[in-house]
């Protein structure tokens, strides 16, 4: 057996553990940017739901749309602190910075999950998906299935 390949093992594992401990630390966030949402006004809703399509829009137009509201450019990191810092936002007793810093989440996770070889990660990005959904009244509430039309 080569050497190297037990060093391609412990980068697996180093790998594995940094997206699962950023998995955790998402889902914990999301769980509370979920009950946030719940418990606005569907007016607020909508305002935050605009507010994530803009600043979606406004990533994806950046070179690396997952950095967007990241103190920091470094293109070799694997995520930015810009849901760390979106999230402090949304937890900010100003309602208009809750309001943004729940968009400004939104739109950095939905970009820093799109597209991730990892399942974990993927079922991330679905969720996000979801709570875009309600948030543009696609579906009425959280976990619900898709609004539809009675013949």
């Amino acid at each position: 057996m080569p050497a190297h390949d037990g060093c391609n093992c412990h980068m697996k594992l180093l790998i594995y553990t940094l997206v699962f401990c950023r998995y955790i630390l998402l889902n914990r966030q999301l769980r509370e940017i979920k009950r946030n949402i719940i418990s606005m006004p569907v007016t607020a809703q909508r305002a935050v739901g605009q507010m994530a399509s803009d600043e979606m829009d406004a990533a994806a137009r950046a070179r690396t749309p997952y950095l967007h509201g990241s103190s920091s450019a470094d293109v070799y990191q694997p995520w930015g602190d810009g849901a760390s810092l979106a999230f402090q936002r949304s937890r900010a007793r100003v309602p208009q910075m809750r309001l943004r810093g729940t968009a400004l989440w939104l739109a950095i996770v939905y970009h820093e999950t799109d597209k991730s070889p990892h399942a974990s990660m993927q079922g991330l990005h679905r969720e996000v998906l979801g709570v875009l959904g309600i948030l543009k009244g696609t579906y009425e509430n959280i976990g619900s299935a898709p609004a539809t039309s009675s013949p």
